[in-house]
């Protein structure tokens, strides 16, 4: 390893001499200087990793001559050791005011002089190192960054221009089902077809209103409708889902309208998404039930099933990004996409509303939205 570099700036030739002999036995490589141009220039010439710097020297003293090294290029890292035959509070204040960052009284002592020497060196090379992993943690910072807006891009990208091929094969089928000549099987494939396409479509939409609400622009568009209303288009638009798969799918009835003020697509797309995750998991020969209720003011939208469940501790997670329940070998867990459950949270939010999960006792979830009235 290359050996530390020490510049030495005092007028006093036997004060320079003395200064070189004792860095150079303690392994160090010393360049000299009698006055603070000459520091200048050899500073200029080769970064020192320390320097010496005598107070007293004519034309320019050691002040002076501190301040114009730490305006050089390199020059406020370099440590600074003043020499000085003063020990006046002053003439140390002033030392601090240009930059000093030790002071070392004369005669120089031996054993001292090399103490300071070594600990101010050790600091600044731990501070280069400290710097040198910055930078490369910062570009590396910057480089994954980069890589996840490319890829959010690109995701993004790919999201929209999957809406139209999927819409065009939503159109062809629903003509090709309306055709007299086809047999019964072809029918119910073509349905399986549509619904499949459909929830292919919903998840689309969802990337897409999940990445608009990162980006605060998920606005609802509100108006006032009957929560009723609402319930039975999400019921008509599953019933032949959930008939085909021998779960009943079932609106309790409530006494007089009740009103929802907010963007009724919107909420609409909530309810399928939640009437979806609770078919999936509901068994067969048990029912999906949705109902309304007025609570202080607000109105809550409830989805109900008879499926396994959701732990306590993971009744929070199931709202994340990507979340995915714990499966457990000894029990039917439930688990999820992670996309539907995310987009319900957000619509809700944006509706100044909120949404959680509980007990649907005696089993099952209940999946609870609360919108203002």
């Amino acid at each position: 390893m290359k050996p530390a570099l020490v510049l030495v700036v005092d007028d006093d030739e036997r004060n320079r001499l003395l200064a070189e002999a004792v860095l150079q036995a303690a392994g160090y490589d010393v360049r000299l200087a009698a006055s603070g141009a000459d520091a200048l220039q050899s500073f200029g010439e080769a970064e020192p990793d320390l320097v010496l710097l005598d107070v007293m020297m004519p034309r320019m003293d050691g002040f002076e001559t501190c301040r114009l090294v730490r305006a050089l290029p390199g020059g406020a890292d370099v440590p600074v050791v003043f020499l000085t035959a003063n020990s006046d509070l002053t003439s140390y204040q002033k030392a601090l005011d240009s930059g000093a960052d030790d002071f070392l009284t004369k005669p120089l002592n031996r054993t001292e002089l090399i103490i300071r020497v070594e600990s101010l060196i050790r600091v600044r090379n731990l501070q280069r190192e400290l710097r040198q992993n910055y930078e490369i943690i910062r570009q590396q910072r910057d480089a994954l960054v980069g890589a996840e807006r490319q890829k959010q891009e690109l995701t993004d990208l790919i999201v929209h221009d999957l809406k139209s091929p999927l819409a065009g094969i939503l159109t062809n089928v629903e003509y090709a089902i309306g055709v007299p000549s086809i047999t019964r099987d072809v029918w119910d494939a073509l349905h399986d077809v549509s619904a499949c396409a459909q929830t292919m479509l919903r998840m689309v939409v969802n990337l897409l209103d999940i990445s608009r609400s990162e980006d605060g622009k998920l606005v609802p568009r509100m108006s006032d409708f009957d929560a009723w209303a609402l319930l039975e288009q999400v019921r008509g638009s599953a019933q032949r889902r959930a008939d085909t798969e021998g779960r009943e799918l079932t609106v309790e009835e409530g006494e007089g309208p009740l009103n929802i003020r907010g963007d009724m697509d919107l909420l609409r797309r909530v309810l399928d998404n939640l009437v979806d995750n609770s078919l999936k998991y509901t068994p067969r020969g048990t029912a999906v039930t949705l109902s309304a209720s007025a609570h202080d003011g607000r109105v809550r939208i409830a989805v109900r099933d008879r499926g396994p469940g959701v732990p306590p501790d993971q009744r929070e997670r199931i709202f994340e990004k990507y979340a995915q329940i714990d499966s457990d070998v000894r029990v039917s867990a439930r688990s999820g996409r992670g996309l539907g459950l995310v987009f319900c949270k957000l619509a809700a939010e944006a509706h100044g509303g909120r949404i959680w999960v509980e007990e649907n006792a005696p089993q099952g979830s209940a999946f609870i939205v609360e919108l203002p009235g």
